[in-house]
């Protein structure tokens, strides 16, 4: 019964959600990469990986070689799947990215339409008996009513991303000071899908971004073996639109995210400290807040807050292959996300 209960709340809002403008876009919310759900979502100025797609698309400029990456969770009990896959090859002078996210609920049950007048207690009758219930549902779950069949609700996006890597050195008129700077920018074009049932949308957007990097020993001399970023993702800068067809468009507003962040190599602890926090403003005002400790780049332990909810995660990396796990604790369910990196 409490799953038949779950699906029906589902239903409902992923119907609401899909033909409203607000929520068009909400399953690119979600994120991508168990590194950086582990961080609590505060990568904007960390990434460096594949997964700097979504959170800052000129991340993949410190990608080298090519690397592949993927990730796969449950939601809500299993109730919908979602996953991430994606290649990062490095090219002359640039770094280009082509990745997949995808989210979706099968096997939805389909039960009649019911007229508004049953929304009212006792104010019609089914059958010459009193209608008791002030919603269809209470109506469906007492009666134990069967589906009439089943349906499901498909969101995908693809991401075509391009980055580099700028360097140079700012001379600030001392012979002996340089201040050698990483300037890394970088855009997705993102194509989106949505069929939910018998209706089908499709939208296109981009984002852009761009990273200001620094050694903090090139400032401060080598006692001090750290580095300071500084990472701006402006996402669907031109406000994406969803077309459902015969005139139904929905818009998803644009995200400004922000992050700072700063890594340290702590010989003491044979390792390496990053601590992170990222803004941002699409629907409601979010902070998020990470810390990493790398432990001799093999072993990786994560926490952070996603806005109320804190996450945790932990990462191994052997020879060419990096696994990662995070936790996120959500009041509509626990989420267990698996990634995995592979230098090819």
């Amino acid at each position: 019964m409490l799953k038949r209960m779950a699906h029906i709340l589902l239903v409902l809002g992923t119907v609401s959600s899909a033909f409203s403008a607000r929520y068009v876009g909400e399953f690119l919310e979600i994120g991508a990469g168990a590194r950086a759900v582990g961080m609590g979502g505060a990568f904007t100025a960390v990434t460096d990986d594949p997964s700097a797609f979504y959170w800052n698309p000129s991340g993949l400029g410190y990608v080298e070689g090519l690397k592949f990456s993927g990730m796969y969770a449950d939601l809500w009990g299993g109730l919908a799947n979602y996953s991430v896959a994606g290649v990062a090859a490095a090219v002359p002078g640039a770094v280009i990215g082509i990745n997949w996210i995808r989210l979706g609920v099968e096997d939805i049950p389909r039960y009649p339409d019911y007229d508004n007048r049953y929304l009212f207690p006792y104010g019609d009758s089914l059958g010459g008996e009193p209608f008791p219930y002030e919603d269809p549902r209470e109506y469906i779950i007492a009666l134990h009513g069967e589906p009439t069949g089943y349906f499901s609700d498909m969101e995908s996006a693809i991401f075509l991303s391009f980055a580099k890597l700028n360097e140079f050195t700012l001379d600030f008129g001392w012979s002996y000071f340089n201040l050698p700077i990483q300037l890394p920018v970088g855009a997705s074009l993102k194509i989106i899908q949505r069929s939910l049932d018998d209706a089908s949308a499709t939208g296109v957007g981009a984002d852009v971004g761009a990273q200001v990097r620094v050694r903090v020993d090139d400032v401060l001399g080598p006692q001090w073996p750290g580095w300071l970023s500084l990472g701006f993702n402006l996402q669907d800068m031109t406000r994406t639109q969803v077309n459902w067809g015969k005139g139904v468009r929905d818009a998803i507003p644009t995200n400004f995210r922000v992050g700072v962040a700063t890594g340290w190599d702590i010989s003491a602890l044979r390792g390496r400290l990053i601590l992170s926090y990222d803004t941002e403003r699409r629907y409601t005002r979010t902070h998020h807040y990470g810390i990493e400790y790398g432990f001799h780049k093999v072993l990786a332990l994560r926490g952070g807050w996603w806005g109320d909810e804190w996450t945790a995660g932990a990462g191994i990396s052997v020879w060419r292959a990096t696994v990662d796990y995070a936790y996120l604790a959500r009041d509509l369910g626990t989420i267990h996300r698996v990634s995995l990196t592979v230098q090819l």
